[in-house]
């Protein structure tokens, strides 16, 4: 391989210095005039690249209960299936299916994030779908428990949470293409 040129050199110079900067000002929780500018003007590139780096585990609400997203997929032919988004295993598929998990969990199942619900479910519908008995309907489910606060008498073995329907899709034909 040949050396770069100068003008790649200083390419390649300008796109580390310009990560090393983005990456900063999404991960470093100072509260500064300067971030929140940078973050304006880097965000689709880091959203799209996954370099985002949210802190609402830690603070000012963490989280306050566990959920788990699923979906009850009805075909013409009256047969029902469940399907549950991923959940890593082990550390090889954690680091596939992390941002699935996330994403499902911290955006999807949220009530203010409602838009993204009628796309979530013509996916499910599509990766279900069965030539024999197509689609009818995806019926989005969250199934959520509380976590224990810090220091708590653990919750005497409660009955697990039934699954609650927040979203019912009605697939359309053009929809399973």
């Amino acid at each position: 391989m040949s050396n770069p040129t100068p003008i790649q050199r200083v390419a390649i110079s300008a796109f580390i210095l310009f990560n090393l900067v983005a990456i900063l000002c999404w991960a470093l929780p100072v509260d500064t005039k300067l971030f929140p500018a940078v973050n304006r003007h880097t965000s689709i590139y880091m959203n799209m690249a996954g370099l985002t780096q949210g802190w609402s585990l830690f603070a000012p609400d963490p989280p306050d209960s566990n959920c788990r997203l699923g979906a009850e997929i009805t075909h013409d032919d009256g047969s029902t299936n469940l399907w549950n988004f991923p959940v890593p295993q082990d550390y090889g598929h954690s680091y596939f299916l992390e941002r699935d998990r996330k994403w499902a969990n911290d955006s999807l199942r949220l009530d203010r994030k409602s838009v993204l619900w009628p796309d979530a479910a013509r996916y499910i519908a599509r990766i279900n779908d069965n030539p024999m008995h197509h689609s009818v309907s995806v019926k989005l489910l969250r199934n959520c428990e509380p976590i224990p606060v810090p220091g708590a008498k653990p919750l005497a073995a409660p009955n697990p949470p039934k699954p609650v329907v927040f979203f019912t899709y009605a697939v359309e034909p053009g929809d399973l293409k």
